[in-house]
């Protein structure tokens, strides 16, 4: 049976986990330092010495934390991956609806999953990053799989005569569809924003379509 609870690599925990106030406050200025970098410089400027610059910090400071830039690339790149997920969980996805109703919400489940990724800062380069990086491959993938089977469940509700792994299949094949499409988006101005999230809505709803 596929997993459809909450994946553990979203659930990591920092080298040391910040308790004290003043310790929370010092790890969050350490991921605000690195987002800023990704946001203006981009993946290739990050490291532990431009973020302890940054953030006004210490080197051992930041390695009190975290082991690694990678690591800290993992706590963000989680913490973009929940966003994106709790804007599923806000959606009401309800596969009995009507054919246009779905196809409406598939629009605005795009929209916002696209939105939540430009307006977390650093969040295109933190996108390449997941799926660059052999090490963080999971934290993506985990969550993409969380996604289908929060989808399956959705499916099997509505259609309890399907069988699961069909229904699963289905689900991870239109997330990838949907995330591809937001983060073409994200790479290419060319394109009319509303015409391509169109069309992959429907890719989406013709993918899971029974």
């Amino acid at each position: 049976m596929k997993e459809t609870s909450a994946p553990e690599s979203l659930q990591e925990k920092p080298v040391v986990e910040p308790r004290q106030r003043r310790a929370k406050a010092t790890y969050r200025s350490l991921l605000a330092a690195a987002q800023q970098i990704l946001s203006e410089a981009g993946l290739e400027a990050l490291n532990s010495n431009a973020i302890v610059e940054r953030a006004g910090l210490t080197a051992p400071t930041f390695y009190r934390y975290f082991e690694d830039k990678h690591a800290i690339l993992a706590v963000l790149g989680r913490e973009l991956m929940e966003a994106q997920n709790a804007a599923l969980g806000e959606s009401s996805v309800d596969m009995s609806e009507e054919p246009g109703a779905q196809l409406v919400r598939t629009r605005e489940l795009l929209r916002r999953t696209l939105e939540i990724t430009e307006t977390f800062e650093g969040g295109y380069a933190l996108i390449v990053s997941l799926r660059a990086i052999p090490s963080l491959r999971p934290i993506r993938l985990s969550s993409h799989a969380y996604v289908a089977g929060f989808l399956t469940d959705r499916v099997l509700e509505a259609f309890p005569d399907i069988a699961r792994d069909d229904a699963y299949d289905r689900c991870r094949l239109a997330v990838e569809l949907g995330y591809a499409s937001v983060e073409m988006l994200l790479e290419t101005a060319e394109c009319d924003r509303e015409r391509v999230i169109d069309r992959a809505a429907r890719a989406v709803r013709a993918v899971i379509a029974p």
